[in-house]
């Protein structure tokens, strides 16, 4: 009778591991309703290889690049684990399967670092869980609502610093809460990046390189980045540079609080960083001339601005998640911006394949015909470069209360209102750059026909990103304004006689914003302009056949 009982049971565990093995490869199988529009979905992101050419580079600086791109890799990791918290989970069980749906699934959360989609909505797509990505990801509890964290800080005022802190996770803790630092939250990943940081400065021939290197990974292990942040901006003669580590607050759409990790390992284009002097000389300049309340114009944009342009060799983690970025200003931290400036990148092999895959097919559908000579890649290339000039402009601090950080005031509107602000700032520093003779009417006109194409291009990234609710913000005002025409057909038209003065006014209402650290006026820009309407979802529906984006893998020889 034992013999029987012990084959019986066994017999029903092999089955109910069976059972439940053939379940878990079988439950994606079962979402056919979501599957044929996550295939049109994927059709959205084009797969490209960008490379980088190293050729020139030399051995030891090959083996840093080698050594960067593992660092990064694990940067990577460590935002998997951020975004959702059952993204990783979600990504292993379709690896096991080998369906032909799970694949197709498998490769959309590849692009999306987890089960919700980034351009319809955050909306889930594959897996059980909430219908829509919980605003705080995997920095806060699931359950945690806003009233939630700022009643807790206010009934514990004393844990109201490391509650804010750009990197901290907050965890459920009994009744309460509390606030757990990245370098213990992750810490076994955070020492990985950090030995492959320390490796590759044994490597780096540049002294600053290898400084920033050390400091960058002391930095990850406490959590403390301003002193290499300071290094960052100090590299001199390098031939290679990286952005690495919890840099930008996007994915925190809770309260804009929370940083994500992500990677970027460059290599220098020199010839071409050197035609950006014009911009570098006259940053001062364009500060001066903000449209907006001379009380709140700074005296400098910040000492020893910096423009590079880098050909990218790895992206990872935040950065490569969705819609990819062509352009970065960075440190984001203002005390950094007031000792040293800040470093603005422009990564070349992006910017081109974005031009020619994306941005130039858009003009030559929704721009009328007149229009479409003057989309212009050299156009493209500059704007985005005005773009992250822009950036360093107006206030980091809010107008009187010099401890007090726009972003802190703005809370989870600091990012799209940040991009819009760069946009809008980057456009009137044309008509500036015209009005001190750096450019010509032409190069005017093929700006302003590039720039409304690429407002579609990030339009299209959705509302829940920055970009794109910036981006709408702009469109929907220049609209309203009568700056951008709809004609009958349907294409746009530009009214050059009052382009430049909409753009000014809707520049000084950001930058007012900003300087005055206002919520409810963000709040209520967002409500008025920042929706896709009727004539510009027409638009949109025009443009199915060009890819949002771009699936990228990468490459360096």
């Amino acid at each position: 009778m034992r013999i029987f009982n012990s084959i019986l049971i066994t017999v029903i565990l092999l089955t109910l591991i069976s059972c439940s093995t053939r379940e878990e490869m079988d439950e994606f199988n079962n979402q056919d309703e979501n599957l044929e529009k996550v295939k049109e979905r994927i059709k959205a992101y084009s797969p490209t290889k960008i490379s980088a050419d190293i050729s020139n580079l030399t051995p030891n600086q090959k083996k840093v690049i080698e050594l960067l791109v593992k660092a990064g890799q694990v940067s990577d990791d460590i935002f998997w684990i951020q975004n959702t918290p059952d993204a990783i989970s979600i990504r292993d069980s379709l690896k096991k399967s080998k369906s032909e749906s799970a694949k197709i699934y498998l490769d959309y959360v590849n692009i999306n670092y987890g089960p919700y989609d980034e351009i319809y909505g955050s909306e889930r797509f594959v897996g059980d869980g909430p219908s829509i990505r919980p605003d705080g990801g995997n920095f806060y509890p699931t359950d945690m609502t806003k009233e939630d964290f700022e009643n807790y800080i206010v009934e514990n005022p004393e844990l109201k610093d490391e509650f804010t802190s750009l990197y901290t996770v907050i965890q459920k803790d009994g009744d309460g809460y509390k606030a757990v630092p990245y370098h213990i939250a992750y810490v076994d990943k955070v020492n990985q990046l950090a030995k492959y940081l320390e490796e590759a400065a044994k490597y780096a021939d540049n002294q600053s390189l290898k400084n920033y290197l050390l400091l960058r990974a002391k930095a990850v292990r406490n959590d403390d980045y301003y002193e290499s942040d300071l290094a960052w901006m100090e590299l001199v003669n390098n031939d290679i540079d990286v952005v690495i580590g919890p840099i930008e607050s996007y994915a925190d759409k809770l309260l804009g609080y929370k940083t994500s990790y992500e990677s970027i390992v460059m290599v220098k284009d020199k010839k071409a960083s050197e035609e950006l002097a014009m911009f570098e000389k006259n940053i001062d300049k364009f500060e001066a001339r903000l449209p907006y309340d001379k009380k709140y114009i700074r005296e400098t944009a910040g000492k020893g601005t910096k423009l590079q342009v880098v050909n990218v060799a790895y992206f990872g983690g935040h950065g490569q998640q969705g819609t990819k970025t062509i352009a970065a200003s960075l440190p984001n931290d203002p005390r950094v911006h007031q000792a040293k400036g800040a470093k603005k990148s422009m990564f070349k092999n992006m910017m081109e394949a974005k031009f020619d895959q994306i941005v130039r097919p858009i003009g030559n559908i929704i721009l009328e015909p007149k229009l479409r000579k003057y989309i212009d890649k050299e156009a493209f290339t500059s704007f985005v470069t005005l773009h992250e000039v822009s950036h360093t402009l107006g206030r980091g601090y809010v107008y009187g209360k010099k401890d007090v950080t726009v972003a802190s005031m703005l809370k989870e509107k600091y990012s799209f209102l940040e991009e819009c602000k760069a946009d809008i700032v980057g456009l009137w520093n044309i008509s500036i750059m015209r009005e001190l003779g750096l450019i010509d009417d032409d190069y005017v006109q093929r700006t302003k026909a590039t720039y409304v194409a690429g407002l579609y291009r990030s339009i299209r990234f959705g509302d829940e990103k920055a970009h794109g609710k910036g981006n709408l913000i702009q469109l929907n005002y220049l609209m309203d304004k009568g700056a951008i025409i709809t004609n009958e057909d349907g294409t746009l038209g530009i009214n050059n006689e009052i382009f430049f003065e909409v753009v000014g006014e809707l520049a000084g209402k950001v930058l007012t914003i900003q300087a005055e650290g206002d919520y409810n006026a963000a709040v209520n820009l967002e409500k008025d302009y920042g929706n896709v309407t009727e004539r510009i979802e027409a638009n949109i529906e025009k443009l199915k056949s060009i890819p949002r984006d771009l699936d990228t893998t990468y490459d360096f020889k």
